[in-house]
């Protein structure tokens, strides 16, 4: 971060803070509007922080912006990849470590293991291929985005919903159905995105 103006920590900082609060980055305008500047001065700013490597800025999406592979800090945490987790239809859950991935802390922080997403039910906040880091918890709030078991046997990606008592699980994309009326737990709350390619 010693290589990062003032200015560009406050912005990222900001862009990490809405990725762990809701699970998808904040626009240019969310981010200008936040710091009472023009977009096209976000923009510029955006544009720095590609260039060193902490940001990449996925193409045709108002929610394009990505965390960058690139160490931050030289505290870094090593997350567990335990495989794929579905963003279409539920698939079997995941249990077993394929790797390992080191991230910044920053980043990493509250997550305890990292998923690949196959699928495009949950595009385009996430893509067939990102990797989310997740927490695991077995509580999340309304419209926060999750890894939930369906059935006890499968395990998918979607957007937490709650009415009443009822909880179901939502798309993105709405090409795809609801899923309500079966058993759905929460294994845990999505808290960052990296996407490994465009």
């Amino acid at each position: 971060m010693d290589q990062l103006t003032a200015r560009q920590k406050e912005i990222y900082g900001f862009i990490v803070t809405q990725i762990e609060k809701s699970g998808i980055p904040p626009t240019v305008r969310e981010i200008a509007k936040r710091f009472d500047v023009f977009p096209k001065a976000i923009q510029d700013h955006i544009s720095a922080l590609e260039r060193k490597g902490v940001l990449r800025r996925a193409k045709d999406t108002a929610r394009g912006l990505l965390l960058g592979a690139r160490r931050l800090t030289e505290v870094q945490a090593r997350l567990p990849i335990l495989g794929r987790v579905s963003a279409g239809i539920p698939l079997e859950a995941i249990a077993e470590v394929e790797d390992y991935l080191a991230v910044d802390e920053a980043i990493a922080k509250r997550a305890n293991f990292v998923l690949r997403v196959k699928g495009d039910s949950m595009s385009p906040e996430l893509a067939d291929g990102d990797m989310v880091l997740v927490q695991n918890t077995a509580v999340a709030e309304d419209r926060a985005i999750v890894v939930a078991a369906v059935d006890d046997d499968e395990a998918t990606v979607k957007r937490l919903r709650r009415v009443g008592r009822e909880i179901f699980l939502e798309p993105i994309n709405p090409a795809y159905p609801l899923i309500r009326g079966r058993h759905i737990s929460v294994i845990g709350k999505v808290t960052s995105l990296i996407r490994t390619y465009f």
